[in-house]
């Protein structure tokens, strides 16, 4: 697990994470399930954090599963869906906790599969799924504000993606792997360990001025909404980066105050609770066995 990682952060605030994180649409479960063939028995969720993912495919089976090696976050989740199975261990260590060889119909992996060792996930994945079954994953990259141009967009990258500021706490892997929306190695990596029928996605990719575009008529994986500045802090200070950077910077200003500070003036943003137009750069994978 990379040290950016929420589970090795002191004081990550789980219950926070939940609050203020999106959830995902239901034309992108659609999609998935759409996508899926033959029974519908077993799922398990790989880094599913405070169950977000879990809920919204559990009702589609029979038994689902959500799996995070961060107690945090597993409390969190056995409070909110006390109907649901959690267990706390990471995608790397699914047969060695007992999960029996071709016997899950799907896994899924919201926002999460980065943090894992890939090869030996993409590798348990492979052996715990019966033929055919489904592998999907999918990510959120960032939120881009419709109405505010370029300089919006930067100072996001600026504050989340730079090694200037929380960007610094991102190994290269993950700057790219977010920025290139997956980067060139996973289809690679999925062929390696038996993949097939790889369906990828990209819904809305930036354009060179930092606004989005998609060439979809109904993209399946389509988040956008409203969200103010207040509420964009409560978004930033749930990242994992966030955590880290307060705990490199004791007594320091918030950066979260600083981000939104500098966010507020450069975008000429009248008050910390004016709507703003949101729409996110997003991408998904979906493979069988």
């Amino acid at each position: 697990m990379p040290e950016t990682s929420y589970l090795t952060v002191k004081n990550f605030d789980s219950e926070r994470y939940h609050d203020v994180r999106p959830s995902y649409p239901q034309s992108l479960i659609k999609k998935i399930m759409n996508y899926h063939k033959g029974p519908c028995k077993e799922l398990i969720d790989i880094g599913c954090g405070t169950g977000i993912s879990t809920i919204l495919f559990a009702k589609h089976f029979e038994h689902a599963v959500g799996l995070d090696p961060s107690d945090s976050m597993l409390s969190v989740a056995k409070e909110k869906y006390p109907q649901l199975d959690f267990e706390s261990f990471g995608g790397e260590e699914l047969t060695k906790k007992g999960i029996k060889k071709d016997s899950i119909d799907m896994v899924i992996s919201a926002e999460a599969i980065h943090w894992c060792d890939m090869d030996k996930t993409f590798n348990e994945i492979n052996q715990v799924l019966r033929p055919s079954g489904t592998f999907a994953f999918w990510f959120y990259v960032q939120p881009e504000f419709v109405d505010l141009g370029r300089a919006a967009h930067d100072l996001y990258v600026k504050y989340c993606w730079t090694e200037e500021y929380m960007g610094k706490y991102l190994t290269e892997y993950q700057r790219n792997f977010f920025t290139t929306f997956g980067g060139s190695d996973i289809n690679e990596k999925l062929t390696k360990y038996c993949f097939k029928d790889i369906y990828h996605e990209i819904v809305n990719e930036f354009k060179d001025d930092g606004t989005l575009f998609t060439n979809q008529v109904e993209p399946s994986f389509l988040m956008k909404g409203e969200i103010n500045l207040n509420d964009f802090k409560k978004f930033v200070q749930s990242w994992s980066l966030y955590t880290s950077w307060v705990r490199d910077h004791p007594g320091e200003p918030d950066i979260a105050d600083k981000f939104v500070a500098e966010f507020q003036e450069q975008c000429h943003i009248k008050s910390m609770t004016e709507p703003l137009k949101i729409e996110w750069a997003t991408f998904y994978y979906m493979c069988r066995k």
